[in-house]
């Protein structure tokens, strides 16, 4: 079998190590496999090309593609109810904080209904206009919309 088939070969190999195992570290070395298989149609007995062709663009491919590919993992993305509620204006349906009981509530955001609770120990009226501070559970902590 020539060289450059079995380049050919092991680039599809890494490329199958990719799907199988996404982790863009195969597909930058499955790409430089088949700039060496290149190398090797021109230069069948030339080793020394193969493999500095193999190194040189491994190395450029994990500088420029791998970048590009992996997703971007930023601790400020928020997922589920954070990034629904959390921070958003709610409207009271229920007292919230009255004394002499467990201080729980209703509020109503989107459609939905949902037990709370005051962040900060004070009684909410229903009707009013609360923040979102926190969610426990199902239970979601609020805070009083002062307006000014």
């Amino acid at each position: 079998m020539e060289i450059y088939k079995i380049w050919a070969v092991v680039g599809f190999l890494f490329l199958f190590l990719e799907i199988l195992m996404p982790s863009m570290f195969f597909l930058p070395l499955g790409g430089a496999a088949f700039f060496a298989a290149i190398a090797a149609f021109k230069y069948p007995d030339n080793y020394w090309i193969q493999g500095g062709m193999f190194a040189l663009f491994a190395v450029v491919f994990f500088i420029t593609v791998r970048p590009f590919m992996r997703k971007k993992e930023t601790g400020d993305e928020q997922t589920g109810i954070d990034a629904k509620y959390i921070e958003n204006e709610a409207v009271v349906t229920k007292d919230i904080g009255v004394k002499n009981t467990d201080g729980i509530g209703e509020i109503k955001i989107y459609g939905e209904v949902w037990q709370a609770k005051p962040a900060n120990g004070e009684e909410i009226k229903t009707g009013e206009l609360v923040k979102i501070i926190k969610n426990e559970s199902l239970i979601m902590f609020v805070e009083k919309i002062s307006k000014e």
